[in-house]
């Protein structure tokens, strides 16, 4: 089932022009990991995905899209990483960020994706944590990690 939401936010994002919205440009995981680790200020990840799903965890330094948009004058400058559970939600997040001039990427693997890559995810604490909120019953964790529905 990720394979296929996978590919549906591929075609959404191809199409993206027809139906009047941006192409967004994906970052790999090799790419967010080296902008997390060098703490690079030009970049901000946000991480679109409901309070609940974020509850359980997130990728260590990301924001809540509310947080983004209470601090959007002091964050416009820096290029927006959106992230969520496979990419959708945080492709069209992205692709508002352009209608309203804020450079934007998606990080279309999404936070399942970080776990196959073996990321480390953070409770609402900042504790290490496996548990991952997989956004409905259909997607799975990877192994190693806890879905948790």
């Amino acid at each position: 089932m990720v394979w296929l939401s996978k590919q549906f936010v591929r075609w959404l994002n191809w199409i993206a022009p027809f139906v009047r919205r941006s192409r967004v440009e994906n970052i790999s995981t090799e790419e967010l990991r080296s902008v997390l680790e060098r703490a690079d200020e030009s970049f901000v990840l946000v991480d679109v995905r409901s309070q609940t799903e974020r509850d359980v965890s997130r990728i260590p330094g990301a924001i809540s899209m509310d947080d983004f948009w209470s601090q959007r004058d002091e964050l416009k400058n820096r290029t927006v990483i959106a992230s969520c559970t496979v990419g959708g939600r945080s492709l069209l997040f992205a692709q508002r960020c352009l209608k309203d001039g804020i450079q934007s990427r998606n990080y279309r693997p999404g936070i399942l994706g970080w776990c196959e890559a073996g990321g480390v995810l953070v409770d609402p604490n900042g504790n290490p944590t496996r548990r991952v909120h997989t956004h409905n019953r259909l997607l799975r964790a990877p192994d190693g990690y806890e879905s948790v529905p």
